[in-house]
């Protein structure tokens, strides 16, 4: 199995990939406990650089600081988004198949497009709304090949509001989803990921999306993911059905 992390704004996969070590011993408890080294994790790292802000660190001095299109804001127009998915496409091409995606903060804005994306019906919706200003289907993705995913854990993720992008969410992705929100996240606020979580299959159509509280940020602690890992582990079995 194939996991495909991707790191939010101002990280770099790298320093994702150091953050996430106790993360990567409980999902492979969780998904392969008989065989966790089968359990593979792709740290890639966002096309944009940024000027170093924050706290100096020495993985961030030596990584430097990344963004997957060239704005933080959540709301407006994303540019280079294109860039930013064109940079995943060849991530999956050249090291896939995937079977999930993980995804931080704008890490998780783009992972959902790129669940979106990989779905069969998604030509066709951006075709549709095309003349309604929204943006062409990706094209590094026309002629990827790659099959829809598995699932797509959202953490502190949130949906692009503006019209060029509502093909990405209409119809809603279909991929089963796990959201996990922080209750005291003033980064992505929880109405902005909420807005991701509608976008998502609703019970009558498919795979309900699964949404999960901690009391914290964005950054997920370790015994949130011990204490959320059971129910996670039920539906990642639900998933590799």
């Amino acid at each position: 199995m194939k996991l495909l992390m991707i790191h939010g704004s101002r990280q770099s996969g790298e320093l994702l990939r150091a953050k996430s070590q106790a993360m990567e011993k409980l999902i492979r408890q969780a998904l392969a406990p008989q065989q966790p080294g089968s359990v593979k994790f792709h740290y890639p790292t966002a096309p944009f650089a940024l000027e170093l802000s924050g706290p100096p660190s020495k993985l961030r001095d030596q990584h430097g600081q990344w963004a997957w299109w060239q704005s933080e804001h959540i709301d407006g127009v994303y540019p280079g988004l294109e860039t930013g998915l064109e940079t995943l496409a060849s991530v999956l091409k050249d090291e896939g198949p995937f079977d999930g995606v993980i995804g931080f903060s704008q890490g998780a804005a783009i992972a959902a497009m790129v669940a979106s994306l990989l779905e069969g019906n998604r030509k066709e919706a951006f075709s549709g709304l095309e003349t309604d200003g929204g943006i062409a289907y990706p094209a590094a993705f026309a002629s990827l090949g790659h099959s829809s995913l598995k699932f797509v854990i959202s953490i502190s993720g949130y949906a692009a509001p503006c019209r060029e992008y509502h093909a990405f969410y209409n119809p809603r992705i279909r991929t089963p989803s796990l959201h996990i929100l922080g209750s005291l996240d003033t980064v992505v606020e929880e109405h902005a990921s909420m807005k991701l979580v509608d976008s998502c299959q609703g019970e009558e159509d498919g795979t309900a999306p699964l949404v999960v509280y901690h009391s914290g940020t964005f950054t997920i602690s370790q015994a949130t993911i011990r204490a959320r890992s059971p129910q996670y582990r039920d539906e990642a079995t639900e998933y590799n059905k």
